[in-house]
């Protein structure tokens, strides 16, 4: 688990135009953080508008596509990180208006967020 996939636009453009898969790192969780691997990611309308520039926000280019939600699993968790277990489901509320720091984009299979973005699923 060294090496990811994920969804990368370069600059600001049409989706289909700027979109490219990358490998990169996967990344290492921080005090308060936990590493998610990413199960399911919608494409909202919304996305496609950030990457387009004509969206409430703009992130920094190049930029992981996705920056609304995701639903994956706890793979590990940053020292000092409460209240969560490694193997649970949750939602990563990953849009910039959230309280908490920065969520790299959701289109890529893992993604490191403050435990204060993530929401439990209950299993049914």
């Amino acid at each position: 688990m060294n090496h990811m996939r994920a969804l990368v636009a370069g600059k600001v453009g049409e989706p289909a135009d700027v979109l490219r898969l990358e490998c990169r790192p996967v990344p290492t969780p921080k005090a308060g953080q936990a590493l998610i691997r990413v199960k399911a990611t919608p494409i909202h309308a919304s996305d496609l508008h950030v990457l387009r520039g004509r969206y409430g926000f703009s992130p920094e280019f190049p930029t992981v596509g996705g920056h609304m939600e995701c639903v994956g699993r706890i793979e590990a968790l940053g020292p000092d990180t409460e209240g969560l277990k490694i193997g649970e489901r949750v939602v990563v509320a990953a849009v910039p208006a959230v309280p908490g720091p920065h969520v790299a984009g959701t289109w890529q299979e893992y993604l490191v967020a403050d435990a204060r973005r993530l929401l439990p699923v209950p299993t049914i």
